[in-house]
C-alpha cells in the first residue's frame, strides 16, 4: 500500500465507526505553555480528556508533529526523525481498552495485511485486564504477550502537565537477524528486532506541574501510530527514508550533492550527513508554512537551527551554495496532495529557506575556520571542553546555534562549556538592558495615596475613556498651531510620586482620556488642571495596569484624591490616530499583494509618521511599493467605516482577526474592523472613517533584521506636504536646469552623458601628459648600486591615475625602481614599481621597498614584487618618505 492508501483507509476504518475526522492541528499547540510544539497526536486534545463536554467523544486524526527529543538520534537511527506525522484513534470518556486493542488488531492484520504471527504486544506490568483481551479476545499466545515496567509502557504527559496513563505497545518481529542473538530477547530489548508500530494509551490520570496525579474522571483512550513507521514495514523496506514519504527527498537530496561534487552518495543505506539534510528540509517546509519563520527566539529559532544543521551537512559534502530551498520543493510535490497548505506557501517556504541558507552560508567557512582554531587551542591545552566565550563568539559573530557547536565539538569528542556561554549570553543582555534603558520605570520611588476602590485588596486598573474624544467648542483652549484641546474630562487622582527627571512628577488617575504607550501608538500629552495647578502632560505609560501620566507641575502641587479636568492635545491625537488606521490598511494590502504569510513584526504609530515591521525575506521592487501605495489610497478613498468592538477573544479568533503571536489578549478583546478589508485586535486609537486619513505615501522600504522589512510612510497633511515639497524640488531643479519639468529627465541624462564624455577626454589628456612627465622622469633616474632609481611626487587624480604613471615609469626604466606618490583625498598614496630582471634576480622587492617607505610616513603598505601600493600617515611626511626611497633600495640591495 502507498501512504496515501494507507491515509484514506485509516480515516475511513474509525469513520465508519462513529470517530469525528479531526483535521491536523498547527504545529505550534495553542493555548499551551508547556509545549514549544506539537510533540504527539494527542496534543490538540488534551483538554477534551478534562471537559465535562467535549466537542465530540470519539476522534480520528493524521496530525503534523514536531519532536525535538528524537534530533540527535536522525541518521544514527533507520526510524528516527524530527518531523512526523502520528494517525491516532481517540476516545473522551467513551470505549476503552478493549474496543481500541480489538480495533488496532483488526486494522493492522485485515486492512493494511500485516502479519498476524509477527506481531507481539506489550502491556503495563500491573495491568491484568489489557493482558486478558489480548489473550482471550484477541488471541495472541501467551509468549507474545510481554509486561514491562513505567519507563517502557506508561506514557505521557504531553508537556509538564496532561492526561497520561499505562499503555500497551504493538511490536512487528523484524526476524533474528536483525536482533541481539540472545534466546530471551523480546519487545524491551535495545536490540533492532522488534519495531514499533503502535501505541494505545490509557488516559487514566491527569498530572500537574508538580507532577502529582489525580484520577481522571473519566477515562479515555489515546492511540497512536506513526505514518512514516507503518508505511516501513506494510511497503517491506529497512528505513523510513526508503518509504513513498521520503525516497524523493533522499533521491533529490543525493542529486544535490553529485550536482555540486560530481559523486552521488549512496541512498540504499543513508549516512548521517544525507539523513539530516533529507528529515530537516521536511521539517522546516512544515514548520516555515505555518508561518514559524528563523529567528533566535523560541520556535523560530529550532527552525534556524535545523536549517543550519542541514546546511553544515550539506557543506560537509563539498555543497557551497543554498541548496536546500530546492528540496522544499521536492517535499511540497511528494506531499501537497495530503497538505495543501504547503502547496500554498511554496514560494514563500522557498523564499525564507533560501534567505537563511545565504545568510549562513556567508559567515559558514569564517566561522567553520574560527572553529578548527578554538579545537586545536583546545587540543593544544589538554582540554576536553570548548570555553563559554569561545562558543558565544561563534554563536554572536557567525550565527552558529550553541546546539550546533556542541554538536561539532561532541564528533570530536569535546563538549562546551554551557555555564560560560550562558554567562557570556547574559552579559551581553545586560548591556543590551543599560544601553535601552532611559528611567521610565519606578525604581525604588513609593507611591503616595491610596486608590478609592479596591477589588480583593487590589488597586482597580485605571480606567480609560479616551476612545471617542471631541473637541472643545469655538471658545476652547487653542493651540498656536490651529488644533485644539478634548473637551475636559473630570477625573480623580489617585496616586502620586515624583518621577525620575527633577521637577517632574507622575500620578494615576481613577479615569483618564490620555492614551498610554502601547501597541507601537505613542501616548498623548496634553494638560491637567486642578485647584490652581496646571501639569503640561509630556507622556503616559503602563505600570501593572494603571496609566501613568508624567507632567511638570505649574502653580501648585498634584495631590492624591484631588479633581482634576484632563484635556487631551486632539490635534496631535488626530494625526496619530491617521497613522494608526494607515498601518491597518498597509498590513492588509502587503497580504493581497505579498502574501499571507506577511504578518506585523512591530510598529511606531506617531502624529508625524509610521513604521511598520512585517515578515517577508527580499525587497519590494517600485511596482509592489506602488500597487500596495495605490490600494492603500483606493480603500481612504472608498471612506470605509472604522468598526471597533469589544468581543470574546475566541470569538475575534474564528472570525479570522489577525492577532500579534507573541501577545498576550484577555477573554475580552477590541476588535477593529474595517469591513471588506481588515479585522484586527487592536486596542489603539483610530479614525472614525478611512476617509478622514486623506492621503497614503509611502517613504522608504528596507530590511531591518533576517526575515523582516519595515516600510516607514506619512498620511494627511504629512503626505501632501512631502507630495508639494517634491513638486516644489522638480520645478527648482527644473529652472537651474532650463527646461520645463516634463523635460527635467532628458535633460539630466543629457547632462550626465555629456559629463561622462568630458571625463573621459581630461582622462586622455592627462595620460598624455602624464606620459611626457614620466617619460621626463626616467631619465633623471639615478644610480644606486647598479640600479637606476627614480624616486617623485606627482600630481595623479586618484589611485587609478597613480597606477598607470606607475607602470608609464616601469616601462620607461626599462630595469630598475621606481616609486611614485601623490596626495589623493587627502590622503598619501605611493606605488612601487620594480622590473621584471631585478625581481627574477632576487635583488630588490616592491612590497619590501613601498613597506619602508610606508613606515617613515606613519602609514601601511605591501604588495608584489614587482608592483605595490602603501599609504596612510602624517600628510606632511610624504615629500620626505619620497626622498629617502634611494637610502631604502640602497639597504634592501644585496650587499656584495
Amino acid at each position: 500500500m502507498t501512504s496515501a492508501e494507507i491515509r484514506k483507509a485509516f480515516y475511513d476504518y474509525f469513520v465508519e465507526r462513529g470517530h469525528e475526522l479531526v483535521p491536523s492541528a498547527p504545529l505550534v499547540p495553542k493555548d499551551d505553555p508547556t509545549l514549544l510544539f506539537t510533540s504527539a497526536g494527542m496534543v490538540p486534545f488534551k483538554s477534551h480528556y478534562v471537559a465535562e463536554n467535549p466537542p465530540y467523544r470519539r476522534a480520528v486524526s493524521i496530525q503534523r508533529c514536531l519532536r525535538l527529543s528524537d534530533l540527535e538520534e536522525v541518521g544514527r537511527s533507520p526510524y528516527h526523525m524530527t518531523f512526523f506525522e502520528m494517525m491516532g484513534n481517540f476516545s473522551f470518556g467513551d470505549y476503552f481498552k478493549r474496543e481500541t486493542l480489538e480495533w488496532g488488531w483488526d486494522f493492522l492484520t485485515n486492512v493494511v495485511g500485516l502479519p498476524g504471527d509477527r506481531l507481539w504486544a506489550t502491556v503495563h506490568t500491573d495491568d491484568d485486564e489489557a493482558e486478558d483481551i489480548w489473550l482471550s479476545s484477541i488471541g495472541l499466545p501467551a509468549e507474545r504477550v510481554v509486561r514491562l515496567g513505567d519507563e517502557d509502557n506508561f506514557w505521557g504527559p504531553a508537556g509538564d502537565a496532561g492526561p497520561c496513563g499505562p499503555c500497551s505497545e504493538v511490536h512487528m518481529d523484524m526476524g533474528v537477524e536483525k536482533g541481539c542473538g540472545r534466546e530471551d530477547c523480546v519487545p524491551g530489548c535495545d536490540c533492532d528486532r522488534f519495531f514499533e508500530v503502535c501505541n494505545h494509551v490509557f488516559p487514566q490520570f491527569l498530572q500537574k506541574v508538580d507532577t502529582t496525579r489525580v484520577p481522571l474522571a473519566r477515562p479515555g483512550i489515546d492511540m497512536g501510530m506513526g505514518l512514516e513507521r507503518l508505511c516501513c514495514v506494510v511497503q517491506k523496506v529497512d528505513s523510513i527514508y526508503q518509504t513513498d514519504l521520503l525516497k524523493p527527498i533522499v533521491e533529490a537530496a543525493a542529486g544535490e550533492v553529485e550536482a555540486a561534487t560530481g559523486q552521488r552518495p549512496p541512498t540504499d543505506e543513508l549516512g548521517v550527513g544525507l539523513s539530516v539534510i533529507v528529515d530537516h528540509a521536511r521539517a522546516a517546509t512544515f514548520t516555515i508554512a505555518e508561518n514559524i519563520n528563523p529567528s533566535n527566539e523560541s520556535q523560530g529559532y529550532v527552525v534556524r537551527r535545523l536549517i543550519r544543521r542541514a546546511v553544515r551537512r550539506g557543506h560537509e559534502f563539498g555543497i557551497t551554495e543554498p541548496f536546500l530551498y530546492r528540496l522544499a520543493g521536492v517535499v511540497i510535490e511528494n506531499l501537497g496532495d495530503a497538505h495543501p497548505h504547503i502547496v500554498q506557501k511554496r514560494e514563500h517556504i522557498a523564499l525564507v529557506i533560501k534567505s537563511e541558507e545565504e545568510r549562513f552560508h556567508e559567515t559558514l567557512s569564517a566561522g567553520s575556520q574560527l572553529f578548527e582554531g578554538i579545537l586545536e587551542r583546545a587540543r593544544g591545552a589538554g582540554s576536553k571542553v570548548i570555553p563559554g566565550d569561545e562558543a558565544f563568539r561563534l554563536y554572536d559573530t557567525y550565527g552558529f546555534p550553541v546546539d550546533l557547536t556542541r554538536e561539532m565539538a561532541a564528533e570530536h569528542g569535546l563538549d562546551v562549556d554551557m555555564r560560560g556561554f550562558e554567562s557570556a549570553m547574559e552579559e551581553q543582555k545586560e548591556r543590551g538592558r543599560r544601553a535601552s534603558s532611559f528611567g521610565k520605570g519606578a525604581g525604588t520611588r513609593e507611591w503616595s495615596g491610596e486608590a478609592g476602590v479596591r477589588d480583593g485588596g487590589a488597586i482597580v486598573e485605571s480606567q480609560f475613556a479616551g476612545y471617542d474624544l471631541v473637541a472643545e467648542d469655538a471658545a476652547g483652549t487653542e493651540l498656536a498651531d490651529g488644533g485644539s484641546y478634548s473637551e475636559p474630562m473630570k477625573a480623580t487622582v489617585v496616586r502620586v510620586r515624583p518621577a525620575a527627571k527633577d521637577g517632574r512628577v507622575e500620578f494615576t488617575l481613577d479615569r483618564t482620556p490620555f492614551y498610554a504607550e502601547a501597541g507601537g501608538q505613542v501616548a498623548d500629552t496634553g494638560t491637567v488642571d486642578g485647584d490652581g495647578v496646571t501639569v503640561a502632560i509630556v507622556n503616559v505609560y503602563v505600570e501593572d495596569g494603571h496609566s501613568v501620566h508624567v507632567g511638570r507641575p505649574e502653580g501648585g502641587e498634584i495631590r492624591p484624591s484631588m479633581t482634576v479636568e484632563a484635556r487631551v492635545d486632539l490635534a496631535l491625537r488626530r494625526r496619530t490616530e491617521k497613522n494608526h488606521t494607515a498601518t491597518h490598511l498597509l498590513q492588509a494590502a502587503l497580504r493581497q499583494f505579498v502574501g499571507d504569510h506577511v504578518h506585523q513584526s512591530g510598529s511606531w504609530v506617531g502624529p508625524e509618521r509610521l513604521r511598520f515591521d512585517f515578515t517577508h525575506f527580499s525587497e519590494l521592487n517600485n511596482d509592489a511599493l506602488h500597487a500596495i501605495e495605490d490600494r492603500v489610497n483606493a480603500w481612504i478613498r472608498a471612506d470605509v467605516p472604522i468598526c471597533p468592538e469589544w468581543t470574546a477573544l475566541d470569538d475575534a479568533l474564528s472570525r479570522g482577526a489577525m492577532a500579534l503571536f507573541d501577545e498576550k489578549y484577555d477573554e475580552e478583546v477590541r476588535a477593529v474592523s474595517i469591513p471588506g478589508v481588515s479585522l484586527e485586535l487592536c486596542g489603539g486609537t483610530h479614525v472614525r472613517r478611512t476617509g478622514e486619513i486623506g492621503l497614503f505615501t509611502i517613504v522608504s522600504e528596507g530590511s531591518v533584521a533576517a526575515g523582516v522589512r519595515r516600510i516607514e510612510a506619512v498620511t494627511g497633511a504629512g503626505a501632501l506636504a512631502r507630495a508639494r515639497g517634491h513638486a516644489e524640488l522638480v520645478r527648482d531643479a527644473a529652472g537651474v536646469l532650463k527646461c520645463t519639468p516634463e523635460d527635467l529627465t532628458g535633460r539630466a541624462r543629457a547632462l550626465q552623458e555629456e559629463h561622462s564624455r568630458l571625463r573621459k577626454d581630461l582622462s586622455k589628456e592627462r595620460q598624455r601628459s602624464a606620459g611626457e612627465t614620466i617619460g621626463a622622469l626616467a631619465e633623471t633616474a639615478r644610480d644606486v648600486g647598479g640600479v637606476r632609481v627614480v624616486s617623485a611626487r606627482t600630481e595623479a587624480a586618484d589611485v587609478a591615475d597613480l597606477r598607470t604613471q606607475s607602470d608609464r615609469l616601469r616601462d620607461g626604466l626599462g630595469s630598475g625602481v621606481g616609486v611614485l606618490g601623490a596626495a589623493i583625498d587627502g590622503r598619501n598614496t605611493v606605488i612601487a614599481v620594480v622590473s621584471q630582471d631585478l625581481v627574477d634576480g632576487g635583488r630588490v622587492k616592491a612590497g619590501d621597498v613601498v613597506r619602508e617607505v610606508a613606515q617613515l610616513m606613519g602609514g601601511k603598505g605591501g604588495g608584489k614584487p614587482h608592483l605595490a601600493q602603501g599609504g596612510g600617515g602624517d600628510p606632511e611626511g610624504l615629500d620626505g618618505a619620497l626622498e629617502a626611497v634611494y637610502d631604502i633600495v640602497a639597504k634592501l640591495l644585496p650587499q656584495g
